[in-house]
């Protein structure tokens, strides 16, 4: 039965049940190069809980030791063995189940990826990147050293690479035909691109063959390594990815439960269609919703996923923002004019409405939501500016004139309710230290 993790508590009932997390990578916690918002606050949840986590991806450009580097990059905890690629797996494949001779080589149709993890298993090859700039249409020459083609993701791909490949597994006896994945398409930059599989199709239409093993998901080569690796338990073991025929398919073809994330490839209409034979677990919007979500739930009076405008500040806060209030009612007021509420009360500060999950979202990731409100040296060393006495003090109007130019463009009413916390002298004076204090502390 598929179960959509929609409340705080089936959520919190999902994390507790597994505990080992296997996950896609493009359309789950990134895309290219732009992370989802709060994976990495739910990838830092999953480890704090003590979970054990590994990578599966079927993109074929990157060796494990270069998407180590993307995590560590995107501030997501990450060990090199934790991370399984098609580019591993075929490497791994051809060495320990073909048992490829050391004295062939590879010819590649694909990126670095492939290149630089045959090399770590000591198996020689060629083309890849080295062919990208080709585009003559000269005859390829024999090369009997030739005893695999790999086709993976290419984006240089081009005519002479389609010929070379061609040309080995016609002509060489015994010459493997592997294929990285079969993905159709890949995500990136907010749309959907050619993927291997596509890269792969005129090969295989020229060749009139199927190839010889497809090793990304939905094939077990990667899911039967994890299992071997590490001894973990199928049943406690859930696969999290945005494809229904690749990432779903394959924790169904392994016996473990699957949850398909809404980020990527799949849509929930099509996940929840009737024509739609392979499906997940469970679904939810996206991986990274899980740590937000949860702060979310906390406001969450009414039980029906909204919070009240009225505690979109606290919520902001407990979230690691710094919205002054005046800050706080212009979101309101702005989120209120583009869901077309009234002005029924007649000033947007007294005005109340419930805000659904998503609108929150787009309030919390806006530019520059997670800007920092300053040091405390910053903020002294601003008011220092006006401290003409330098004796520590200076007056209300400078104050106010200098927490404008820093940025928290604070009200009248609430510096006066913060003024309430600090020292004021006889003649009206401020002691700004004090006074920073507060301002950071609030």
């Amino acid at each position: 039965m598929l179960q959509y993790l929609k409340t705080k508590e089936e959520r919190e009932a999902f994390i507790d049940k597994y505990d080992n997390f296997l996950f896609d990578c493009d359309g789950v916690l990134w895309e290219g190069d732009r992370m989802f918002d709060g994976v990495r606050e739910s990838m830092k949840l999953l480890r704090e809980k003590g979970k054990h986590v590994c990578f599966v991806t079927n993109n074929s450009t990157k060796s494990r030791k270069s998407y180590l580097k993307k995590f560590e990059d995107f501030g997501i905890e990450a060990k090199i063995e934790e991370i399984f690629t098609s580019a591993f797996a075929t490497a791994t494949y051809l060495k320990n189940v073909l048992k490829f001779p050391t004295d062939k080589k590879v010819y590649i149709i694909g990126m670095k990826g492939i290149k630089e993890e045959l090399a770590l298993e000591g198996i020689q090859s060629c083309g890849a990147e080295e062919d990208s700039g080709l585009f003559d249409n000269d005859p390829v020459p024999d090369d009997k050293d030739v005893g695999a083609v790999v086709v993976g993701l290419d984006t240089q791909v081009n005519y002479k690479k389609y010929s070379k490949g061609f040309a080995y597994l016609t002509r060489n006896p015994g010459c493997y035909f592997i294929v990285t994945n079969e993905d159709s398409t890949f995500p990136q930059h907010g749309s959907f691109y050619p993927g291997a599989g596509a890269i792969a199709a005129p090969l295989i239409t020229a060749l009139d063959r199927r190839p010889d093993a497809v090793l990304g998901k939905p094939a077990l080569n990667m899911l039967e390594a994890i299992f071997a690796e590490y001894k973990i338990d199928p049943s406690k073991t859930v696969m999290i990815g945005d494809r229904l025929n690749t990432d779903i398919e394959f924790g169904l073809n392994g016996g473990i439960d699957t949850l398909c994330v809404l980020t990527g490839v799949t849509t929930k209409d099509e996940l929840l269609s009737e024509e739609n034979k392979v499906k997940s677990t469970y679904y939810i919007d996206g991986f990274g919703d899980f740590e937000w979500k949860e702060a979310f739930s906390l406001y969450d009076k009414k039980g029906n996923s909204t919070v009240s405008s009225s505690n979109l500040g606290d919520l902001l806060r407990g979230l690691g923002q710094n919205p002054t209030q005046a800050e706080v009612r212009e979101l309101i007021k702005e989120t209120a004019k583009s869901k077309n509420i009234p002005e029924n009360q007649g000033k947007f500060k007294f005005l109340q409405f419930d805000i659904d999950f998503g609108t929150f979202l787009s309030i919390l990731t806006r530019p520059d939501g997670f800007k920092p409100a300053g040091s405390s040296q910053e903020f002294i060393q601003g008011f220092q500016v006006f401290d003409k006495e330098g004796d520590g003090y200076i007056s209300a109007g400078e104050l106010r004139y200098v927490l404008t130019n820093l940025g928290e463009k604070l009200t009248d009413e609430e510096v006066n309710e913060l003024l309430k916390e600090v020292e004021v002298g006889k003649d009206g004076r401020i002691n700004y230290v004090d006074f920073v204090t507060v301002v950071l502390s609030n």
